[in-house]
């Protein structure tokens, strides 16, 4: 395992001091109120002895790692923390405070399916997670080259402005490519998202793949990344070049178009059942953005008149579909 990850004994007088360095740093910053759930975090830490914070952005696979870590010593060493949430689709604009989370989720609830208050409570929660991680843990953010991941990496990272603490950066994409590309497999390896990987891989990655140690550099470009997000009126986000970029709702409206019409060859005149559709997209599409982002924009090529449904479209088993002209 790397060297970086070893699990230690309990703290030692050298790593107690620097608690105590950090508690003054941070008392001379923060009001009482403050230093207290700091204090008290530092208090449970010592209980669980957690060495090191992982943040990732998807709830599949955060219960991967959380399987690969799930025996000792891992299991007592490493923390997870989860935003289960697709930051590449819908509004992120302010969503550091509480009227922007309120925003987000209203959104969510009035276009997309799913149970979006439980969605909304998972969220608030990693937030508070995130802002109570002790000053002396190293963190290490997981994130694909994807926009919905790498939307959650610079959303976390602004999260963690002026904390002190080590940050780290996985790349679950190139430490896939890093770790099976082989002579006789050199052909481009690609993954769409992180939660593809098992929880065998992830725990290779853990012992042999080196993150990414961020340089002050680094970390300041990234939280400006995170801060303009935090101005970002787009309601959608694609990962391109090794960039993130806002996008016009409708980007993959023609690519959805193309698919409506080649399943309708097999179906002339006929309706069929729009999940063949939502599949074959999201089977297809490069960029990552869930099934519920796809129906709800099959749902506005609906309403512009570029499709016709039958049936109840308030469940998306229940109705079909078929291109108009």
């Amino acid at each position: 395992m790397n060297e970086n990850h070893r699990p230690s004994n309990p703290y030692t007088p050298q790593q107690a001091k620097k608690i105590v360095d950090q508690l003054f740093i941070k008392a001379e910053q923060l009001d009482d109120e403050a230093l207290g759930k700091i204090t008290r975090s530092l208090l449970a830490a010592d209980e669980t002895c957690p060495q090191t914070v992982h943040i990732v952005f998807d709830r599949a696979f955060a219960g991967a790692l959380r399987h690969a870590f799930r025996k000792e010593p891992l299991k007592s060493t490493e923390q997870i923390i989860s935003i289960p949430d697709i930051l590449s689709i819908g509004p992120v604009e302010s969503l550091h405070t509480d009227e922007g989370i309120k925003n987000r989720f209203c959104w969510l609830q009035g276009h997309l399916r799913g149970d979006i208050q439980e969605q909304e409570s998972e969220f608030r929660s990693a937030i508070q997670d995130i802002k109570s991680i002790p000053p002396h843990l190293p963190i290490i953010l997981w994130a694909g080259n994807n926009a919905a991941e790498q939307t959650g990496l610079r959303f976390a990272t602004y999260l963690l402005s002026g904390q002190p603490n080590e940050i780290s950066e996985l790349n679950s994409t190139k430490a896939y490519e890093s770790l099976y590309r082989t002579a006789d497999h050199s052909e481009e390896i690609h993954i769409l998202r992180s939660s593809e990987l098992s929880p065998e891989q992830l725990l290779e990655f853990y012992a042999h793949y080196e993150p990414w140690k961020w340089n002050p550099a680094r970390r300041a470009a990234i939280e400006q990344e995170g801060e303009s997000l935090m101005y970002d009126g787009s309601y959608l986000r694609t990962w391109e070049h090794d960039e993130l970029w806002s996008s016009d709702e409708d980007r993959h409206d023609t690519f959805i178009m193309d698919c409506a019409r080649q399943l309708q060859s097999a179906y002339p005149g006929e309706y069929y059942n729009v999940l063949r559709l939502i599949g074959q997209v999201y089977g297809e599409l490069e960029q990552y953005t869930g099934d519920e982002w796809i129906e709800y924009r099959v749902k506005e090529l609906i309403r512009y008149g570029e499709l016709a449904s039958k049936g109840d479209i308030g469940d998306w088993r229940k109705y079909k579909i078929r291109v108009i002209g």
